[in-house]
């Protein structure tokens, strides 16, 4: 199974995430906050797919999936988004997302996206 990585500024979030995801069998090896905190993480424990929230409070993700796929260019990211805007979509993929999750999804969405990024 993948390793994962949760990039998201709501613990709440990340955690819930880590709950659906390691009860299907997946390894959540990293819980990042923020970009500084994935990029340290990852030097160690580096991951297969990265579900990377878009909006951060003085970030964007869409400029850390940049940076992510500059660094790490085999690194699966899946975009999580709350904003089903057309401008994101198109940004995202312009950047390198290997796909886009609108929130809220449920677990059968959620499965299906990561199965789907990680097939890819």
């Amino acid at each position: 199974m993948a390793k994962i990585a949760l990039v998201d500024d709501s613990g709440i979030l990340r955690a819930a995430l880590r709950n659906v995801l390691e009860s299907s069998g997946f390894t959540v090896a990293i819980e990042a906050e923020n970009s500084q905190e994935f990029f340290a993480d990852m030097k160690k424990n580096p991951v297969d797919l990265v579900l990377l929230d878009v909006f951060f409070p003085n970030e964007s993700g869409l400029d850390i999936l940049v940076q992510i796929k500059q660094l790490y260019p085999s690194v699966k990211v899946l975009m999580v988004t709350g904003l089903r805007q057309e401008s994101v979509l198109i940004q995202a993929q312009k950047n390198g997302a290997d796909g886009v999750l609108y929130k809220p999804f449920d677990t059968a969405e959620l499965i299906a996206a990561i199965e789907r990024v990680i097939s890819k």
